[in-house]
């Protein structure tokens, strides 16, 4: 994803197939409260480091137990992790998905209505990078992608070498209520600030822990296969509803803990409404239907 200091655009190709035919793959490729945190109720209103990947094993991607994609009213059961030391799953979308897209301040005068009208659902938008910066027309474009009737989403780029607590803070304060049909909080997760990989973790689940806290809505996370694997692949993070990001392959790589994924970024395309040449391309495992089913529930 674009953000203040990197950017960086890939080309993806794609794939649609039943969400979790998974075939082994090897590798990676390539986003209690504290006291001063606001209360936030619902119901209102980019290149990763590099870096070796788990070896290669014949495996296949068990069955689904995220809450990231609940089928019904009936919450999942939660999800097991897998072994750090497993290998990552290569797991191809499924039979039905839904288009989107992620857009921040690099993508300015979004037409929401052709966006939605040009057969996208969905749409996470930047809201705030670090301790300091928000997203200039992030208030517009969250108002003007609901009421074009897009299914919206809030992200934070992710910064390890700045106070999480502070960030977390920064990120509540400029999104403040959701609507109960919003997908709610998505944690960019993909630099290292120079931190070591400790520190980038318990950073990264300070903020997702007061963030889920605060809105009652659980975060996504966004990483790329080769970045997760550099961290150690921390069983943690399995509760967060996997968003991948792998560019150039007919189906992404999903790293330990997780058995697969929610979101994927492709890659850059044209899409309607958006006037940028390049913006980031993703798609939604699973029907619309299954999409706002889990943001109702918080799931999402």
């Amino acid at each position: 994803m674009l953000n203040l200091r990197s950017s960086v655009f890939f080309v993806a190709s794609a794939c649609m197939g039943l969400m979790g035919c998974a075939q082994n793959s090897g590798g990676g490729g390539f986003e209690g409260v504290s006291s001063s945190l606001p209360a936030v109720q619902p119901g209102s209103g980019g290149s990763p480091a590099s870096s070796s990947t788990s070896p290669t094993t014949t495996s296949t991607a068990p069955p689904s137990t995220s809450p990231s994609a609940p089928v019904g009213p009936t919450k999942p059961p939660a999800p097991v992790p897998r072994p750090s030391t497993a290998s990552n799953l290569t797991v191809c979308p499924g039979s039905v998905t839904i288009p989107g897209a992620d857009v921040s301040d690099y993508d300015p005068g979004t037409s929401w209505t052709a966006y939605k009208s040009g057969g996208s659902g969905f749409a996470f938008i930047k809201a705030t990078e670090g301790t300091t910066y928000t997203n200039p027309i992030f208030n517009s474009d969250w108002a003007a992608s609901e009421a074009a009737g897009v299914v919206r989403g809030a992200y934070h780029f992710f910064h390890p070498g700045d106070d999480p607590t502070s960030q977390a803070e920064l990120y509540l304060k400029t999104v403040g209520q959701f609507a109960p049909g919003d997908m709610g909080p998505m944690l960019d997760f993909e630099v290292t600030d120079n931190m070591s990989a400790a520190v980038q973790v318990s950073g990264a689940l300070t903020w997702l822990s007061l963030v889920e806290k605060a809105t009652g809505k659980i975060p996504v996370v966004y990483v790329d296969p080769s970045f997760f694997n550099a961290l150690g692949n921390p069983a943690e993070f399995v509760r967060y509803p996997l968003f991948i990001a792998e560019y150039g392959v007919t189906c992404p790589k999903v790293p330990p803990p997780w058995s697969n994924w929610t979101f994927w970024q492709k890659g850059s395309a044209v899409i309607p409404g958006l006037t940028s040449g390049g913006a980031d391309y993703d798609i939604y495992n699973g029907s619309l239907s299954q999409m706002i089913s889990s943001a109702m529930a918080g799931w999402l």
